[in-house]
């Protein structure tokens, strides 16, 4: 038994379900059972009362066995405990630890895994960074420096035609941004080329990078 999960299960949703004497029944019938490794508990109650909570009647008054039966009653019917029978010895029961018993402990929800290829990385802000994070805060095209302030994404394959994917998206400067337009993907990573602003090898690696972003390799991390 995992007594801290109990201690705060117990109190977080099963205390507010009961009345302070069904809370101090059901505490000591758990202290003699399942604390103990014992599924059922024998418990002879007109000796046990006064090991209870204090009634609300004179002081130091113990719980009555009338009233004892009854709260017994009440813990049964909320599923927390089991009556098994009565015997020479006393009373057979069978305690339920708060997450057995349903409907007690909330238990959330797991979320539905998220489909990376569902993903609009373009209209979705919480994962417009994630591009950016993807490329090494470094443009896709010219592979200048970047930060959060100065990045833009854009569309390999320009829009309608292209979509929001992370297989459609990179990190770019406003520079290469403005200067690929509508062009053709590996004819402007070529006029860069030309043009110097990438070397021979950088030229090599963008175009072998653009070939994974379009198989599905370079997966952002969401």
């Amino acid at each position: 038994m995992d007594v801290q999960k109990f201690i705060i299960d117990f109190h977080d949703f099963l205390a507010p379900k009961l009345d302070t004497y069904e809370q101090a029944i059901y505490l000591y019938i758990i202290r003699h059972s399942r604390i103990l490794d014992e599924e059922e508990a024998l418990i002879g109650f007109k000796s046990a009362r006064k090991k209870f909570a204090f009634g609300i009647g004179k002081s130091g008054t113990s719980m009555s066995e009338g009233v004892i039966y009854k709260k017994l009653n009440n813990l049964e019917s909320k599923g927390c405990i089991k009556v098994i029978g009565s015997e020479y010895n006393g009373t057979r029961i069978k305690a339920f630890l708060p997450y057995e018993i349903d409907g007690v402990v909330n238990i959330p929800e797991e979320s539905p895994p998220i489909n990376i290829d569902d993903i609009d990385f373009f209209e979705e802000p919480k994962y417009r960074k994630c591009i950016l994070e993807r490329e090494g805060h470094r443009c896709f095209y010219c592979l200048k420096e970047l930060n959060e302030n100065n990045y833009v994404l854009e569309h390999v394959v320009s829009r309608p035609e292209g979509n929001n994917s992370y297989k459609n998206l990179v990190a770019a400067c406003r520079s290469c941004n403005n200067k690929k337009s509508e062009k053709n993907v590996l004819d402007f990573i070529r006029s860069l080329y030309r043009d110097d602003y990438l070397s021979e090898d950088e030229f090599e690696k963008v175009k072998a990078r653009l070939e994974s972003l379009k198989s599905g390799e370079l997966r952002p991390t969401i």
